[in-house]
């Protein structure tokens, strides 16, 4: 399976870690895929601002020579792992530039690591970091800082709401669930699914009913998730026994956000495959829930978008 075939590793404060240029050299060697080094940089934006200070020009070479100082290091470290990485050094914050550099270089995947957290943010991620999983056009990986979570423990979840009737919402999850499978396989991880039901009525309704209905009416919505989830995992191939992948199903009730954060911490998982936005800008899952993950997890997030999604950086950089 070549799940990608042009990635693009953004690369900010001259900020990079082993297991990130290790995912980023793997990822581009099994999918035969092109990649794309760029070293974001927001103080050369700055400095072109800043006309009136007499050795701008001086501060804009050296800082300049410094990108390239550690892009020619990079491609280095591509190349001795026989890949022939281009390299970009790119003016601004990624959260603003990303849109133009993947649609001049056709890129389906970008990888991002996360950026050092502050005392304030603790183990968050922070708000460049944030923006840029909400409004990445393509999938994007953000990973975790490796002093921040020092082991491999080999799980990876895929998110899903298999409760959405929409069909845009079932295709997202027929491609969370592919891109799941194909990360496990590749990191001979665990995969786990995971999904979260509730009653689709508020509580002054639910006084109405009797407890013998209140509990059918739990039974019949547990079990259209529970058959949800099946038909998907049939679509793409796969079973619980299956025998290339150990695969883990959780179908938990309760409130989507609380109970995938919690599960995430019980099973220390690596990464999480989910999807950020709706088709009207709400998260994939109910409410707010994927604006709560990622607001209150810390690990790998590969976040990808449903099809048709338009990026809101299309607009600044039309303007």
């Amino acid at each position: 399976m070549h799940a990608f075939r042009s990635i693009l590793l953004a690369v900010t404060r001259q900020h990079s870690s082993d297991l990130e240029l290790h995912q980023a050299f793997r990822l581009a060697r099994d999918n035969r895929a092109t990649l794309l080094i760029a070293m974001f940089d927001q103080s050369l934006e700055t400095l072109h601002y800043l006309q009136f200070i007499p050795l701008e020009k001086k501060l804009e070479d050296h800082l300049r020579q410094q990108l390239e100082d550690e892009l020619k290091r990079l491609k280095a470290l591509a190349w001795e792992q026989g890949i022939d990485a281009k390299t970009l050094i790119v003016a601004g914050r990624p959260r603003q530039a990303v849109y133009q550099v993947t649609k001049e270089h056709h890129i389906d995947l970008v990888i991002k690591l996360a950026d050092a957290s502050g005392t304030l943010t603790g183990r968050q991620l922070v708000g460049n970091d944030l923006a840029l999983l909400r409004k990445c056009p393509v999938p994007i990986l953000m990973m975790t800082d490796r002093d921040q979570q020092p082991s491999f423990h080999g799980k990876i979840m895929v998110a899903m709401d298999v409760g959405d009737p929409d069909s845009n919402a079932h295709d997202l999850n027929r491609t969370l669930l592919q891109y799941g499978i194909y990360l496990a396989i590749q990191e001979q991880a665990e995969l786990h699914l995971v999904s979260v039901w509730n009653v689709p009525l508020a509580r002054r309704s639910l006084k109405t009913l009797s407890d013998e209905e209140l509990y059918e009416l739990q039974e019949i919505t547990q079990r259209r998730y529970h058959n949800k989830l099946q038909e998907v995992m049939q679509e793409v191939g796969i079973k619980e026994s299956d025998e290339q992948l150990s695969i883990s199903t959780h179908l938990l009730k309760g409130n989507p956000a609380t109970e995938i954060q919690q599960l995430v911490s019980e099973l220390n998982v690596d990464m999480i495959v989910m999807g950020t936005l709706g088709r009207n800008k709400e998260g994939i899952f109910v409410g707010n829930t994927a604006e709560t993950l990622l607001n209150s997890i810390y690990c790998s997030i590969l976040a990808v978008k449903p099809e048709g999604f338009i990026s809101p950086l299309a607009e600044t950089a039309s303007n």
